[in-house]
């Protein structure tokens, strides 16, 4: 059986990752995760459907205007945004998507996932990790999400 950790080793070890939420007026996951990815040299697209740019790099409205094809999608959106976005993965043929979600993997009100699209992923062949944040897994993480990591793991919520 997969793990949650290994399937995020395998998803971030992808040379080119888009990252879906990204917004100009707020602070949000997806702009956390974007800088870290970006921080370690990483291939890493932005993607709003309300903001331009993100910083000094420009922000694709969605998946099909991306300049080069990506090898995984990170979702941070509300749960019931999300169907579209995998169904934007499904007709590009993105492989890998990972929905974020702070409490581990069920499916909570700050899940982007829900059992029906999880399922759809699965159905599509794609590589679903339908919880935890990739922040609990680059390298170099922070503290807070080690310690998150650390007790999601022990509860054995990442499995």
């Amino acid at each position: 059986m997969e793990t949650i950790a290994s399937l995020a080793d395998e998803f971030l070890s992808q040379p080119a990752i888009a990252v879906v939420g990204i917004s100009s007026s707020k602070q949000t996951v997806a702009n956390g995760v974007y800088k870290k990815l970006k921080a370690q040299k990483r291939t890493v697209f932005a993607v709003g459907k309300n903001t331009s740019s993100f910083g000094d790099d420009r922000c694709y409205p969605d998946l099909a205007s991306l300049p080069a094809p990506v090898h995984g999608v990170f979702i941070a959106v509300k749960k019931e945004n999300t169907g579209q976005i995998i169904d934007e993965c499904i007709k590009l043929g993105i492989p890998r998507v990972w929905m974020h979600n702070f409490s581990g993997t069920s499916f909570s009100s700050g899940s982007s996932a829900t059992p029906d699209i999880v399922q759809k992923c699965r159905d599509h062949n794609i590589s679903v990790i339908p919880g935890a944040c990739p922040m609990m897994f680059v390298d170099n993480a922070d503290v807070g999400h080690k310690c998150i990591r650390w007790f999601l793991n022990v509860t054995g919520k990442l499995k």
